[in-house]
């Protein structure tokens, strides 16, 4: 099957099995390296990517559903001003996640962040997909509303 997307702002056209997972595209086909596929399938929610800006577990992704799609993934995600953002949220709160799960769970961030999300539950039930024990929900959610204030008076600042 050919797939036509972009990942980090390059377009791709691929010839590809269309049920091989995101992950696997990812890190066999474009040598990406900051989304990692340790469970295989089975969610441990270390392979976040934004997919049309929403957080997805890119290991549950098939390629089918990728077409004309627009995926970022970390490794182009923390050169922009919204990780800045995020950045600064997690050095004002003093909390960070750990090396392992810190890509994903910013992706995580930037997706609750980007959407508005207010409603804590529902932060701490998003950040579940991430099997990583480095984090409470109360902090994350704190970066969550922090990031958003930060972002509020950045975007202020511009207009």
């Amino acid at each position: 099957m050919r797939i036509d997307c972009t990942v980090d702002g390059k377009t791709l056209n691929i010839s590809i099995n269309s049920n091989k997972p995101l992950s696997l595209i990812l890190q066999e086909n474009l040598d990406n390296q900051s989304t990692t596929a340790h469970c295989k399938g089975r969610m441990c929610g270390l392979c976040a990517v934004l997919v049309e800006g929403k957080a997805e577990l890119s290991c549950m992704i098939p390629a089918f559903e990728l077409k004309n799609k627009h995926i970022t993934t970390f490794d182009q995600f923390q050169k922009s001003k919204e990780m800045k953002d995020i950045v600064k949220a997690y050095e004002s709160l003093g909390v960070e996640p750990c090396k392992d799960c810190y890509a994903s769970r910013s992706i995580i961030f930037e997706s609750l962040i980007s959407s508005g999300e207010k409603d804590e539950e529902e932060i701490k039930r998003t950040l579940s997909a991430v099997r990583c024990s480095c984090m409470n929900g109360e902090d994350e959610v704190n970066i969550v509303k922090k990031a958003q204030d930060i972002r509020k008076k950045r975007n202020v600042r511009r207009s």
